[in-house]
């Protein structure tokens, strides 16, 4: 799928599987950058991305 999107001229970042979706959620440095990241800064604050434990995000 990422292909198709390189084709459309999307840069793309793979953040599979779908366990690691918390990376990308908020309070992630990913989640407060999205609007205005290039590629290689997504991939940069997706590994910056800390998991919180259950009791921290409720």
């Amino acid at each position: 799928m990422t292909r198709l999107y390189d084709e459309f001229g999307f840069d793309t970042v793979d953040n599979s599987p779908l366990s690691e979706s918390w990376r990308t959620e908020p309070g992630q440095p990913a989640w407060h950058a999205h609007e205005h990241q290039t590629r290689s800064e997504l991939i940069d604050n997706l590994a910056r991305a800390r998991k919180r434990s259950a009791r921290a995000q409720e």
